[in-house]
């Protein structure tokens, strides 16, 4: 049980974490609003959060499973295309 509030903390501070990164940046005038910013906000928001509604039992395995392999496969679609 006590495990479960500590990893769903950690997810909380991974999504402010990355918010604030951004938001920092975009402030700070060092990073621009591109493709690489949506697909960092989405892996440090929708990931986490994931994890957090999978461990409050209110996603199913299948509906995790479904988030995590579309998050992912959009993150590493850009690899080829960019690089």
């Amino acid at each position: 049980m006590r495990w479960r509030i500590v990893l769903e903390f950690l997810a909380a501070c991974a999504m402010l974490g990355g918010f604030g990164v951004i938001l920092f940046g975009l402030h700070k005038g060092s990073i621009a609003f591109s493709a690489r910013t949506i697909q960092f906000l989405a892996l440090t928001l929708i990931l986490p959060g994931t994890i957090i509604l999978s461990l409050e039992h209110t996603l199913g395995n299948e509906g995790t499973t479904a988030i995590f392999g579309t998050v992912v496969g959009y993150a590493l679609a850009f690899i080829g295309k960019s690089e």
